[in-house]
């Protein structure tokens, strides 16, 4: 199937399919190395070793995920890692993330506890200079909003809009291609200006909990 790219003059062209990229390891241990993908352990320990205290949490590690994942992907028209991410209802997660925090929980990566999660590896994930500095600005950035702020931000993101119909349907996988018609990337959100939020009413929204399962 072909793919939709945005192209140097922000319209959007129909390109035909390509080979799979090749998944190159960022480096542990301090060590850079060249970079196409990040595959999906290494990016979720480079989201949580930059996540602040208190937000270190499944809600927020799944919402930057996405939210600096599609932003690469729109800005640069490649994938920043392996992970894949669904429509649910609690809006876009990272595809299987109980799963995967599991097993990283078995191999002594991170430490879940209720919905907290604590990195637990003294192994750094390091990312080229340039990666590093288009994700880092990004996850202080939605790091610093309050929940309420970040679950409506992705709940009206195109992308998930158009996977669930309008949130009819969940449960389908966002195909990452659908981050060349984000026109919230277009409203300047790489800048320093603040976050402009989709307008909601605090009176509607409802406390949810996800991943209560995950511990064992």
């Amino acid at each position: 199937m072909g793919k939709i790219r945005k192209n140097t003059k922000s319209k959007l062209r129909y390109i035909s399919p390509q080979s799979s990229e090749p998944v190159l390891n960022a480096g542990y241990h301090g060590h850079k190395e060249s970079m196409d993908r990040l595959n999906t352990e290494k990016y979720i320990l480079y989201i949580l070793n930059h996540l602040p205290p208190g937000k270190s949490t499944l809600f927020y590690l799944n919402k930057i995920a996405f939210l600096v994942e599609f932003s690469y992907r729109y800005f640069n028209e490649k994938d920043l890692s392996t992970a894949h991410y669904a429509a649910i209802t609690y809006g876009p997660v990272i595809d299987d993330y109980e799963l995967i925090l599991k097993s990283m929980q078995k191999k002594g990566l991170i430490k879940i506890q209720g919905n907290n999660i604590r990195v637990v590896t003294t192994e750094e994930v390091k990312l080229p200079r340039e990666v590093d500095a288009f994700a880092m600005p990004l996850i202080q950035k939605y790091s610093s909003l309050s929940w309420p702020e970040l679950k409506a931000i992705t709940h009206d993101m195109d992308s998930y809009k158009i996977t669930t119909d309008n949130e009819k349907f969940r449960g389908r996988r966002i195909d990452k291609d659908l981050a060349s018609l984000e026109t919230f990337f277009d409203n300047g959100q790489n800048s320093d200006e603040p976050t402009k939020l989709p307008s909601f009413d605090r009176k509607n929204l409802v406390d949810y909990e996800f991943g209560s399962n995950i511990q064992n």
